[in-house]
């Protein structure tokens, strides 16, 4: 009764093939479930001089995972077969072909039910951009083709933090935060909270958005006229939420706090705190799609790939959460 797991290459010419091989490397999270390596197999193995292979280089490679009962195979996208040889490394159209093509096909595999959680490799926005596709990153990728409302959730251990906005400039976050939009996002991280992770009252914490969370219209406007009656919307709809907060003094030994999730309004504001936390471990993790979503915190480190000396530790947790959600999802 193993879940079965896809992990995406991500970006190929990026660490995501190098942490993920490295992740699997280790017995005991192989022996917790099937996994199914969503992208050709000479890109995860480009530079197999630099990870442990268990076995991998006898794996078989497939374009259909139907009937398939190995404990790892490798999938490649029919739109990949005739890729031609060798990949151009650094940053450029091919690799965002790649990725890009990977994620489509790990999205069939999941309106196909062959998979029970997604694992996502980091990707490259410049390159996927490049390569045409219309949205170049993931959470905005998937919430397109399945039609959903989503929030990011970044975790680590307790301490989660949803972001109001992502990637945006920072000029324009004042301008996408609405009240209707915040309700939505609160009703989600409660709904998220109680069916996916056992919370069955998640006790939410809101940061405002200026300093000092704008100190009663004296360093802005959005915390009275937005954030305030979103907080007063969503505790007339029963979800029990705070704030707004000031941000400098929120996420200070937030493991001694009562909360289960803090909602940040732009994504410095909440991946600062918790990459300072917990770099090398946090687990970008999508709430609101019909399916479990998990990824590494960090992006696809040009600059050191093929050296081996990329750290998995964020992707083995983003494939512990996965596997663990997965489970908790078959026995519920």
């Amino acid at each position: 009764m193993r879940p079965t797991i896809a992990i995406t290459t991500g970006d190929p010419n990026g660490i995501g093939p190098e942490v993920t091989l490295k992740a699997l490397a280790n017995p005991a999270l192989r022996s917790q479930a099937r996994f199914i390596l969503v992208g050709p197999k000479r890109l995860f193995l480009r530079h197999s001089g630099t990870v442990p292979l268990f076995g991998l280089q006898d794996t078989r490679e497939v374009t259909s995972v139907t009937g398939s009962d190995e404990d790892i195979i490798f999938h490649t996208p029919k739109k990949l077969v005739n890729l031609k040889s060798p990949l151009p490394s650094g940053i450029n159209r091919e690799a965002g072909y790649v990725a890009g093509c990977a994620i489509e096909a790990a999205v069939e595999l999941v309106k196909e039910g062959v998979i029970d959680a997604l694992v996502t490799a980091p990707i490259s926005k410049e390159a996927l951009g490049a390569a045409d596709f219309k949205y170049t990153a993931h959470t905005e990728f998937l919430a397109h083709r399945f039609g959903a409302k989503v929030v990011m959730i970044l975790m680590s251990g307790r301490f989660r933090v949803a972001l109001a906005t992502t990637h945006c400039p920072l000029s324009e976050v004042s301008q996408r935060l609405t009240v209707d939009g915040l309700v939505r996002m609160l009703t989600i991280i409660q709904e998220d909270l109680k069916t996916r992770h056992g919370i069955s009252l998640p006790h939410i914490a809101v940061a405002g958005l200026n300093p000092h969370a704008g100190e009663n219209g004296l360093f802005g406007n959005e915390e009275v006229e937005i954030i305030k009656p979103a907080i007063e919307a969503a505790k007339a709809l029963g979800i029990l939420v705070q704030g707004p907060f000031s941000a400098d003094t929120l996420f200070c030994d937030v493991n001694n706090k009562p909360f289960d999730i803090y909602l940040a309004m732009y994504h410095d504001q909440g991946l600062i705190p918790l990459k300072m936390s917990s770099f090398g471990r946090g687990v970008n993790y999508t709430a609101g799609l019909p399916f479990i979503r998990t990824s590494p915190d960090h992006g696809t480190a040009f600059d050191i790939a093929g050296k081996g000396l990329a750290n998995s530790g964020s992707m083995e947790e983003a494939i512990k959460i996965a596997i663990k959600l997965a489970k908790k999802k078959r026995t519920s």
